[in-house]
């Protein structure tokens, strides 16, 4: 789940492995109680995964079923966390209802006071259906998985347990005020008191006794200044590890001082401007969906370093933190957002309060999920929503308030099909533009043009000075398909208009780097009953730089001899 270990005291246990798992596509389950007697006729699916992957149910969205059995050897608290479910989750425990959570990307958790010894029946209910109201919506340009991406933990807690940590902090140069909130609860029937210490890299920095009332928590600040720290920067990750624990608990985190500005159409890192060479991502892969191992992540790693990017988009959902990891290990930027895909979105969809809940909560979480890495830079709103209207702009403020009340450290973004219509810019620290000259539309030539009037218009709605940068632009090939010269879907083409593309925007002085689309192929939602995205050959989206199997196409060696030799 993560590159390092976040407890050294505290028990905990992955329940990944097989799981019982029954379809339910008659929607029967509720009714029958399903929960309280699970049916006989099971099939094992292996935990993380996405069933899609399992024969016989490639193409099935709607409801599923999963058990899983553990024992208890003596009675004791604990804390069962879902570091993601896709779609809709009901949890049962015992035939009883935990509670309910509602996104894909993000974790939950259930916390259980003196559980009894014993066999327990784990229960989920999953629902992958998407309509009009979920998060994406029922039309979405990438394959819509179900199942349990990431793994189940359970934890077991003492009676003084360490319930949050979150770590903050402002810079003067290499000095730091560092801000460190740790949250504790009380499961016991007694008030206490307990030893509370701070350590990184294993020095202790920081200790005090602290009381805490019988079934209380308490929020424990600690402030203080470090100088000379080591600052983490694009290319030289700096980490420092954080621990708070007592006698019987602890919890760690890991982070990296660095600064966060705009100025002069560029974003600057620690002050120094970086142009973006990037890539947008999908954490997807036809063997394995959405539930992506590690393995692979490295390899996807390997291969973006290797391309010379210095920055990945996650198209279009908060990423694995063992993905973030990564990236803060290696000194990459990254840009994170909820999955809003607003190409076929309604407006009237954004106006609708359930909507609207859904995209605040799981900004929330995305927040929540991510506040500590470095490589974050960038919190993404919405991706191509119909984003010239009065209600997209009400939408957008709401979201936008909230993402700044939450981290102020961080530059708030979103990006936009309509660059010459946006109502949106002046909400923004920087602006995406995804457009496709050369494949959809036109050629790539018309780029300068568009790109002459956005900035026109930016400056007229005091957004001028906001950082622009390509977000998506590209074409599709399938791997293999070469010729004399370039054609539509071949190797030669693609290539053509992504380097045209991008000696474009490099000679833009207003463009601050550029996020090609995409990394790799990836499957696409396409069904035979259905008129969105027939031009996806082989249902995959096709414009990666690399298939889907992570093999290089002619536009990858072209866009690595250019973002290797761009310095700035």
């Amino acid at each position: 789940m993560r590159t390092f270990s976040e407890h050294q005291l505290r028990q905990t246990e992955n329940l990944d492995g097989p799981w019982d798992f029954v379809q339910d596509s008659g929607n029967r389950g509720l009714q029958e109680k399903w929960f309280e007697r699970f049916p006989h006729d099971v099939r094992a699916i292996f935990v993380p995964s996405c069933w899609n992957n399992e024969l016989s149910l490639f193409d099935y969205e709607g409801v599923a079923w999963y058990r899983k059995k553990f024992q208890l050897h003596k009675a004791e608290h604990i804390r069962l966390i879902f570091h993601a479910v896709l779609g809709h989750a009901d949890v049962y425990l015992d035939g009883r209802l935990l509670g309910y959570h509602y996104g894909g990307y993000t974790p939950f958790d259930f916390i259980l006071p003196s559980m009894e010894e014993g066999e327990h029946e784990l229960i989920i209910r999953t629902d992958s259906t998407l309509d009009r109201l979920t998060i994406p919506t029922e039309h979405v340009d990438w394959f819509h998985y179900g199942g349990i991406i990431r793994s189940v933990e359970l934890q077991r807690l003492p009676d003084l347990f360490i319930q949050q940590l979150k770590i903050d902090y402002s810079l003067q140069g290499d000095d730091a005020d560092i801000f460190i909130l740790a949250t504790l609860a009380s499961l016991s029937a007694h008030d206490a008191s307990i030893a509370l210490s701070f350590s990184e890299g294993g020095v202790t920095f920081h200790s005090e006794q602290v009381s805490i009332a019988a079934g209380q928590t308490l929020e424990h600040k600690v402030n203080l200044r470090w100088t000379n720290v080591r600052l983490w920067n694009v290319g030289q990750p700096e980490l420092y590890t954080i621990r708070v624990h007592t006698d019987v608990d602890d919890k760690i985190e890991r982070i990296g001082f660095r600064t966060i500005e705009t100025r002069n159409h560029r974003i600057l890192i620690n002050g120094a401007p970086v142009y973006l060479k990037g890539v947008n991502r999908h954490e997807e892969h036809p063997e394995w969906g959405f539930a992506f191992p590690p393995k692979l992540m490295s390899k996807d790693l390997d291969i973006i370093r290797e391309l010379g990017c210095n920055t990945v988009r996650g198209s279009h959902y908060p990423q694995s933190p063992y993905w973030l990891d990564l990236l803060d290990e290696h000194g990459l930027l990254f840009w994170s957002e909820i999955p809003i895909w607003g190409a076929f979105l309604p407006n009237e969809t954004v106006k609708e309060p359930l909507f609207q809940q859904r995209a605040l909560t799981m900004l929330e979480e995305m927040v929540s999920l991510h506040f500590h890495h470095p490589s974050v830079v960038f919190w993404s709103v919405h991706n191509e929503i119909d984003s010239r209207t009065q209600d997209a702009y009400e939408l957008t403020e709401r979201l936008v308030s909230l993402v700044k009340s939450l981290d102020a450290s961080r530059l708030v973004a979103f990006a936009t099909m309509h660059p010459l219509e946006d109502v949106l810019l002046p909400l923004f620290d920087v602006i995406g533009i995804n457009k496709y000259y050369g494949w959809y539309e036109g050629d790539t030539s018309q780029f300068k043009e568009m790109l002459r009037l956005f900035h026109e218009r930016a400056a007229s709605m005091g957004a001028g000075e906001t950082p622009v940068l390509m977000t998506e632009f590209g074409g599709a090939a399938i791997f293999g398909d070469v010729g004399w010269e370039p054609r539509l879907f071949s190797e030669d083409y693609q290539a053509q208009i992504i380097t045209e593309a991008l000696t474009i925007f490099k000679d833009d002085p207003n463009i601050g780097g550029t996020y090609i689309w995409q990394f790799a192929d990836i499957r696409g939602d396409l069904s035979s009953n259905s008129s969105y995205f027939r031009d996806r050959a082989r249902s995959f989206n096709n414009k990666g730089l690399v298939n889907e199997y992570r093999k290089p196409k002619q536009s990858y060696r072209d866009v690595r001899r250019i973002y290797t030799s761009w310095t700035e």
